[in-house]
């Protein structure tokens, strides 16, 4: 709505009386203007040939059209300038143009007539945007200025509707076709039927018809409005607002005093000046539906400028009333501001946080915290020092404003305990162990084992079957707190070998001989050798030099594992003694000694039966006598027999079964 009508309506709203003449819609298409152009409506199309434009072009010119194959040029005469009459003089006006005339950059108000031959027939319309109520108001008159020349069978017409579109009504009275008309002129229709209408809506059509001798130029349209006639003038006067001292924020109650008819679906809305008292942009700040007088309860907005020389006052909407405003300042001050509640949760130990950040909205700066045991504390929380709980801020304020609270609520998560993690030794023989073991500074159970390919592993740690490498613990955190892990290198080692103990029987003129040489299976090299005595000896044992007696081989890998030791009993002879009997087809083996005089002795080949064992010094004495033993067939009998009573000296084992005979040198010790 431009000035001029902006001014006519103010006046209008003014006027004392028993009647007034008030502007209800104007357009006069100068800024966007509130028609919406080429519908469907009233059984018109988007054509082809013509379309409803809005500029300031008045200038015809020249033009060809192909038609058929062949060009036929065409001339749109110039739109007759408009008088003084009209808001704008030659400004922007609505109206027809000719598609054709458009691609040929002429703009002026024109039309393609429809000939059945190169052109169709089309009718195009246009209409108002929006309704406009005429409730209260029982004369209502529609203006407009317009011109066309068109023919009888190319003309303009105007519509109605009081449905939304749903049916549109031809206004036949006082002219139902608008032809012959090349000079502006304004045009005035009165209807009962435009009067108390909740909403109201006018349009134009273009009826481009086939026939006829038709001229330029097409259907123009400006200066359109709704005018109405009301017997009694309606006013509004805002009579009290309940505080003239506020806070942005705060509630106020306005009251107000109605004179006239509001009909039903009336509003009645409190605006806000600004500062200085203008409305130039008002502020709603409440509403009542009611067609009354009465109270209407406010809230001057947050964030209100401070200011002395603020006015409330009352608008209506049905019919449209603008009130007086309450005669007095009024003063805003500033709402103290300290947030919105909010909770946080926050990870134990994880540092300082900005209490004022965490609060809701935009809360003032320069209010003072409290802890949940009501103590002034700074804005930084320390997660790793303070308790959770209710920590409240406070804005102080000023009269008559309250002051303002907000509370944070913070809950503490306790973070994540992977441990620490370490690097392990673990013997390859070890039975299954916990992972969890390994770590120190008691993790939490609730965490989940990775192996060195990074896949989820079993919590044990099974040497024979397990990968070495790096072991990772991840505890999931909870809430803010992330996960947590600790890091296990397992290497494991080899359990060692010292092979298996023998009996060794050397003749005391022989060459020296690796002892390592008379162990059974497989020793590990790098051990060490201990003799009769405890003492350290070298791998060479030197029948010339060395005693008789039980030598010991030792591999100590370190931890975890256990040392492993084997032992071969060296017997000296001087290689004139008992011998073992040859071609008996029994096979013995000294399998060692427990420590405390327990001897075992493998006996192979012996097919059965009853097996007698004897135990002779070197001198041929006896020292056990027909010690029987029963044995299966085929198979390995294992012979014990306690010499825990005989002093460490060389014995012989004398074997006797199935008639056969079978002696075996052994070394006896005591340790």
């Amino acid at each position: 709505m431009n000035n001029r009508y902006i001014a006519l309506l103010s006046t209008a709203l003014c006027i004392t009386g028993t009647s007034a003449q008030v502007t209800l819609y104007s357009e006069d298409f100068e800024s966007a203007p509130s028609f919406t152009l080429n519908t469907n409506d009233a059984g018109s199309t988007v054509s082809a040939w013509n379309t409803w434009v809005v500029n300031n072009s008045y200038t015809g010119g020249n033009g060809d059209v192909l038609c058929i194959g062949f060009q036929f040029p065409y001339t749109i005469v110039s739109t007759a300038g408009q008088p003084v009459g009209i808001s704008t003089p030659n400004g922007n006006y609505l109206h027809t143009a000719s598609v054709e005339g458009i691609a040929d950059g002429i703009l002026c108000c024109s039309f393609g007539a429809a000939d059945g031959f190169c052109i169709s027939a089309d009718n195009t319309f246009s209409r108002m945007t929006n309704n406009v109520s005429t409730v209260g108001y029982s004369d209502v008159d529609f203006s407009f200025w317009w011109l066309c020349s068109g023919s009888t069978t190319h003309f303009g017409q105007v519509y109605y509707t009081i449905n939304n579109g749903a049916n549109w009504n031809l206004i036949s009275t006082p002219i139902t076709n608008y032809n012959n008309q090349t000079a502006w002129v304004q045009q005035t229709i009165s209807d009962p039927a435009f009067g108390n209408q909740p909403g109201i809506r006018f349009g134009f059509k273009f009826v481009n018809g086939i026939g006829g001798t038709a001229l330029d130029p097409g259907f123009g349209i400006d200066d359109v409005a709704i005018i109405g006639q009301s017997g009694v003038v309606n006013s509004v006067a805002t009579t009290q607002v309940s505080s003239l001292q506020v806070c942005d924020g705060s509630a106020v109650t306005v009251d107000y005093t109605a004179v006239g008819t509001y009909v039903p679906g009336n509003i009645f809305t409190a605006q806000l000046s600004n500062a200085v008292g203008s409305f130039a942009a008002p502020v709603s700040i409440g509403s009542l539906n009611s067609t009354t007088s009465g109270s209407i309860a406010c809230t001057i907005p947050p964030g209100t400028a401070v200011g002395a020389g603020y006015r409330i006052r009352v608008v209506s909407s049905t019919p449209p009333t603008i009130g007086t405003d309450n005669g007095s300042n009024i003063t805003v001050n500033n709402g103290p501001n300290a947030g919105t509640n909010t909770a946080e949760d926050i990870c134990k130990s994880t540092g300082l946080y900005d209490m004022d950040l965490l609060l809701g909205g935009n809360p003032d700066a320069g209010g003072v915290w409290t802890n949940p045991n009501n103590q002034v504390v700074s804005d930084q929380f320390d997660s790793a020092g303070q308790p959770g709980g209710a920590y409240t801020y406070t804005v102080t304020g000023t009269a008559p404003c309250s002051s303002a609270v907000a509370v944070l609520t913070i809950t503490l998560i306790d973070p994540a305990n992977a441990g620490v993690g370490s690097t392990q030794l673990v013997c390859s023989t070890s039975s299954p162990i916990p992972l969890i073991g390994f770590l120190t500074s008691s993790p939490d159970a609730t965490g989940y084992w990775l192996n060195p390919s990074n896949l989820v592993t079993n919590q044990l740690f099974e040497p024979a079957i397990d990968q070495p490498g790096l072991y990772t613990y991840v505890v999931p955190g909870t809430g803010p707190c992330p996960n947590d892990s600790a890091f296990v290198e397992v290497q494991i080692v080899t359990e060692p070998d010292a092979g298996t103990s023998s009996t060794a029987t050397i003749c005391a003129n022989a060459t020296p001989v690796d002892l390592v040489t008379l162990l059974g299976g497989t020793p590990d090299a790098g051990g060490t050798w201990t003799g009769p005595n405890s003492q350290p000896h070298s791998t060479l044992f030197d029948p010339t030099v060395d005693p008789s007696g039980l030598y010991t081989y030792t591999v100590d890998p370190g931890a975890p594992c256990v040392p492993a030791a084997a032992s071969v009993a060296v017997i000296i002879d001087p290689c004139s003694g008992i011998a073992e009997v040859s071609g008996s087809g029994i096979h013995l083996v000294w399998s060692g000694t427990d420590g405390s005089g327990i001897h075992t002795v493998l006996a192979e080949g012996v097919n059965g039966g009853e097996l007698l064992l004897d135990i002779l010094d070197t001198q041929g004495r006896t020292i056990i006598a027909d010690q029987r033993y029963m044995t299966g067939g085929n198979e390995v009998a294992r012979l014990t027999f306690d010499l825990s009573h005989v002093a460490a000296a060389p014995l012989v084992v004398v074997i006797h079964a199935n008639g056969a005979l079978a002696t075996l040198p052994i070394m006896h010790t005591t340790r």
